[in-house]
């Protein structure tokens, strides 16, 4: 399996758990949860390292505590960038981006032996 696709797939089951967990996640269809984890595997692998290149200074300066909020604002971007899926608010974005860390590493392990 490609890289890709197991990425893919890892966020999107780690997506599904957050849904099924967390009141502050709505996704309409099983189609809204692939479609924003495809979006957050797209932005992850695009936008996201340009953004902790740029905001490296001010990461620096708050200990890495700045990377929570790049990691909040891919998630809450691939949320605007998918139909039928919504996140109540950007601070919501920061806690969910940080749960679905924990998860992705858990699920990539399951999932890569």
């Amino acid at each position: 399996m490609s890289k890709f696709i197991r990425v893919w797939i890892v966020n999107a089951v780690s997506l599904w758990v957050i849904d099924y967990f967390s009141a502050s996640v709505q996704f309409a269809d099983l189609m809204a949860v692939a479609g924003t984890a495809l979006a957050l595997t797209l932005l992850n692998m695009t936008i996201k390292p340009i953004l902790k290149v740029v905001s490296l200074p001010l990461t620096f300066l708050t200990f890495g505590l700045f990377s929570f909020v790049v990691n909040g604002f891919v998630l809450w971007a691939a949320f605007q960038l998918s139909n039928g899926s919504t996140i109540s608010s950007f601070g919501s974005a920061i806690v969910i981006a940080i749960i679905l860390t924990f998860l992705n590493g858990l699920f990539e392990k399951i999932f890569q032996n």
